[in-house]
């Protein structure tokens, strides 16, 4: 959280980069160009690739990624994507987003006489320690840092992040020309920063209304959740797309510096450039250290990666057609018959590998696999091609017998779950040719035998579900309880974590439920009136972070295969399907939980199996859905001609 750098990394632009690390480098972005400009990187991952080479990342407040304003309507109650109109121009920065506030930074270049300091348009900057902290002032530890910042209090009400449309007025131009902010990632994936959930007192507005959460924009119906969608949707629109690389070009590129930069109305204060002050040349320590505050105070312009325009990106580009929104046009085929119940399906370099009951494939090569549940109550590491036994672990649960278990996304750590209500992990070790498993921890919470545990890596999260009808969050990294969800109404029969948005889907009984990472419930479905009809299998798509990611399956005890759509309460779709859905309730009983942002809609109710319904993937390519049941049967779901084209 320092707000100081090294004096070095300011220094004539350290003494020059090395001539070998400059090529990497030149090499790496003309390599993200390429794959951006096909199609094959979405706009906010080429950002965070340009900010990433740029040197700018989490650690260092005052060289935060710095992401752009993409809109320039918060005032609509529906966001317009195909009109123009509503976007921000993107070929000039944001103190030109009106002719005045052109036309004055003009004047001010132009009137500008001083043998001292170079000629400026601006005199502050679009991106520092102070604007991140302004924009992060509802997440500890930015709170305490944006206090120590105003010298041990919140600044004064009417100055705080407060709306959204608010603060795109001040930084477009339109009321102050000492704002030319651009915003930071976190407005395009993380609706938490938003809301005031740790209800700081950040004191009343002249007008005697309390500051609390941050005003969104009508279009976004009152959700965080639904800004950020929309906000990204608006980031990743054609519209950004075709217009994105003159943004580059005044941040990363040619209009950075020079005449190009005179020409464009982008010229900072001149300590904001990388290598324009020799910090080692300054012998007045005091001059010195002025100089390095100003440096990190007041923002700091990012590396120059392109010397010349940067080409637009092609927006032609063919996406698959999503097969669960086409879910009415699938038909299926029995692709493999095996004598054991299924119980996973992972599809690795064009292969669907299967696993049986009581055991699981490991990563990262699924060469092996993990079995369990023998009369000796030992875990067994076998061969997925020859079943051939590589190491047998003993007494792993004392005398309790292992009822199921998740592994890392990198194969380095085993969870296992016992009769006993302990979630264990382990990690794998090598012995000379021996493999161990060493624990690291047992995690005590359950109070009757576990049922499922799944591992997301990326969000370094353990969720355990158990007999007890509970659900407990684990923290992967610091083995410790982070948090349970509301108790269910029945044993916790399935657990799924999307490794790509961080949601993670439970089914317990009838009971289909979508959490946030937090654990905030956003939906819950009674999925059939029959309560024998369990949920034993869940999943969700990872093909994109943003575009159709509210697509769920759930495999129920009948053979039943259903897809959901979440949809947000306010939207039509959520109006219409109120009124003739008989089938599903709402809430559910015995799932405490508040009023809830969104709604399962059930879309289609493939009905295949004759047996329960025990393994569930959905492969990011989205070629197919893949099922499989409790006799053996893996079925592909897919879509085999284009009648659903026109739909």
């Amino acid at each position: 959280m320092a707000f100081h750098r090294l004096d070095t990394t300011i220094s004539a632009s350290s003494k020059q980069d090395s001539g070998e690390g400059s090529r990497l480098f030149k090499v790496m972005a003309k390599s993200f160009s390429k794959r951006w400009q096909s199609g094959e990187i979405t706009n906010f991952q080429y950002l965070m690739h340009l900010n990433t080479l740029a040197g700018r990342g989490y650690s260092d407040l005052t060289q935060y990624p710095v992401f752009p304003w993409v809109l320039a309507d918060y005032e609509s109650d529906n966001l317009d994507l195909s009109n123009p109109q509503s976007f921000r121009k993107l070929d000039k920065p944001m103190g030109c987003q009106t002719e005045g506030g052109e036309e004055e930074f003009r004047k001010r270049y132009e009137s500008w006489d001083d043998p001292d300091v170079p000629k400026f348009h601006y005199g502050s900057h679009y991106s520092s320690a102070g604007i991140v902290l302004f924009y992060l002032l509802r997440l500890p530890p930015f709170s305490m840092e944006n206090q120590k910042l105003q010298g041990g209090q919140f600044d004064h009400a009417d100055r705080l992040f407060n709306s959204v449309k608010d603060t795109w007025t001040s930084a477009a131009g339109k009321s102050n020309t000492s704002d030319v902010k651009e915003l930071i990632p976190e407005f395009y994936y993380l609706p938490e920063f938003l809301e005031n959930r740790f209800n700081l007192d950040l004191g009343e507005k002249q007008s005697g209304e309390k500051v609390g959460d941050v005003v969104l924009p009508p279009w976004a119906k009152g959700s965080t959740r639904e800004f950020i969608r929309k906000h990204r949707e608006a980031l990743e629109s054609d519209y950004v797309s075709e217009n994105l690389h003159h943004w580059i070009d005044l941040i990363f590129g040619y209009k950075q510096r020079g005449k190009a930069a005179e020409d464009a109305v982008n010229v900072f204060y001149h300590y904001t450039y990388e290598g324009n002050v020799d910090i080692d040349a300054v012998s007045d320590p005091t001059m010195k250290a002025s100089i390095l505050a100003q440096i990190n105070h007041f923002g700091q312009t990012p590396k120059q990666l392109f010397q010349k325009a940067h080409p637009q990106r092609r927006t032609d580009r063919k996406i698959p057609p999503h097969p669960l929104r086409y879910s009415t046009y699938l038909t299926h085929q029995e692709i493999r018959k095996t004598a054991s119940s299924v119980s996973q399906i992972v599809t690795y370099n064009d292969k669907i590998l299967i696993a049986a009951s009581n055991s699981l494939l490991k990563p990262v090569a699924y060469s092996e696999y993990i079995s369990w549940g023998f009369p000796d109550r030992s875990l067994r590491i076998l061969t997925y091609d020859q079943d051939r036994l590589q190491s047998t672990h003993e007494n792993l649960h004392g005398g309790s017998q292992i009822q199921c278990t998740g592994v890392s996304h990198d194969g380095n750590i085993l969870t296992t779950g016992g009769d006993d209500g302990v979630v264990a992990v382990w990690r794998f070790v090598k012995d000379g040719i021996r493999r161990l498993l060493r624990m690291e921890k047992a995690l005590c919470a359950h109070t009757a035998k576990i049922t499922c545990i799944y591992v997301s890596q990326p969000y370094s999260l353990i969720v355990s579900g158990s007999d007890d009808c509970s659900v407990i969050l684990w923290d992967l990294t610091g083995l410790v309880f982070v948090k349970q969800l509301p108790r269910f109404p029945a044993s916790v029969s399935a657990l799924h974590v999307n490794n790509l948005n961080g949601e993670i889907l439970t089914g317990a009984g009838v009971l289909f439920a979508v959490w946030s990472v937090n654990g905030d419930c956003l939906a819950v479905v009674n999925t059939s009136q029959l309560p024998s009809d369990l949920i034993l299998s869940v999943a969700s798509t990872t093909h994109s972070d943003w575009q159709d990611t509210n697509w769920y399956v759930t495999g129920h005890q009948s053979g039943a295969v259903k897809v959901w759509k979440m949809v947000h309460c306010t939207s039509d779709e959520a109006a219409n399907n109120k009124n003739k859905s008989p089938t599903t309730t709402y809430g559910g009983p015995g799932l405490d939980v508040q009023t809830l942002e969104y709604r399962l809609i059930l879309q289609k109710v493939l009905k295949s199996h004759k047996h329960p319904v025990t393994a569930l993937c959905i492969p990011p390519d989205l070629k197919q859905l893949l099922s499989g049941d409790a006799n053996g049967h893996l079925f592909s779901w897919s879509l085999k001609d284009d009648s659903f084209k026109g739909s």
